[in-house]
């Protein structure tokens, strides 16, 4: 109960039960607050926000789903860590689910949209200009962040939106996001602008192909740093 009595309880919404539940309790294991091989009950969930087993029950069968908790028999639930290959298999589910959304987004993509995309890009390229390279990785984020939040809206696909995003705070909760931008820099925007060209063009075959690029580009600067063996990362990372 103790990891929990740090943490604010928020405010309940006009939600079910088990989604506020789901959602406060996922957050904290995203976020780090719950970190792996932390144990809780039922019940000692059920105490914090003075609810009954029931709802408590049905947001970690969900958290179980996604390979968040694992339940124990006789002890609780157990906040799981990833494993290299199962990190490597996010890498393809994330892959299959964003390449869609470019095909969508080629599609759907706005002018609105598009003038968003080149602001980013142009702020980009002036900070990349300037001399001053201290904390640059982490300067970069949040245009990242800005840009892939554009592309993936325009696909206009909300269940699609929701499943990436899902699979990239999973791997963000391991910071690969940070180990990837930390060795990419500047370059990782490179391939960002043959996106917004591509969707310029409105050809579906360039964009999806620049941002296949990329994602293969962070797969393997994950795996220099996974200690994966590359032979066998090749049959997990398809």
């Amino acid at each position: 109960m103790e990891a929990f009595l740090k943490n604010t309880v928020p405010v309940m919404e006009f939600k079910p039960f088990r989604e506020t539940i789901y959602e406060y309790l996922r957050q904290q294991i995203l976020s780090g607050n719950l970190r792996a091989g932390i144990l809780f009950s039922d019940g000692e969930i059920a105490e914090l926000f003075k609810t009954s087993r029931t709802p408590v029950r049905e947001a970690v069968q969900k958290l179980e789903a996604e390979g968040l908790v694992e339940r124990l028999p006789m002890k609780g639930n157990i906040v799981k860590g990833l494993s290299p290959v199962e990190i490597a298999h996010i890498y393809s589910i994330r892959k299959a689910l964003e390449l869609l959304a470019i095909r969508y987004a080629t599609l759907r993509i706005t002018p609105e949209e598009l003038d968003t995309m080149k602001t980013i890009l142009d702020g980009v390229d002036t900070l990349l200009a300037l001399e001053d390279t201290d904390n640059l990785a982490e300067k970069l984020l949040q245009p990242a962040g800005e840009f892939n939040n554009v592309l993936f809206n325009a696909c206009r696909v909300p269940k699609l939106i929701q499943m990436i995003w899902q699979h990239r705070e999973l791997l963000d909760r391991y910071r690969t996001m940070r180990i990837v931008i930390s060795k990419q820099l500047g370059e990782r925007f490179v391939t960002r602008r043959r996106v917004y060209r591509a969707f310029l063009e409105k050809d579906m075959e360039k964009a999806v192909a620049a941002w296949e690029e990329h994602l293969e580009t962070s797969f393997h600067i994950w795996l220099e740093s996974s200690g994966l063996d590359a032979e066998k990362a090749r049959g997990e990372y398809l």
